[in-house]
């Protein structure tokens, strides 16, 4: 067989060999790509989780204010109602 005929022969095999490795090289690419997306989408959830939770801090330290002037309150209710007695 001549050089020509094995070209003939075997060049379905190259075209499908080069075929899988460029759908190789492009899927390992998207991979990467889905993974950066993946990652920047969990650091997005992390800084959204982050300022829910600065606020869920805030509104608890608010009521906690306002619950202890209610409660200084009623001490000091509690005194006066003693003191007249």
């Amino acid at each position: 067989m001549t050089v020509v005929d094995w070209f003939k022969t075997l060049w379905p095999v190259a075209v499908v060999l080069a075929a899988f490795g460029v759908r190789m090289e492009v899927g390992q690419a998207l991979n990467k790509q889905r993974l950066r997306s993946i990652e920047k989408d969990v650091e997005r959830e992390k800084e959204d989780r982050k300022a829910d939770i600065e606020s869920v801090h805030a509104r608890v330290s608010r009521h906690e204010n306002d619950i202890g002037k209610a409660l200084s309150e009623i001490r000091q209710d509690i005194k006066t109602l003693l003191s007249r007695q």
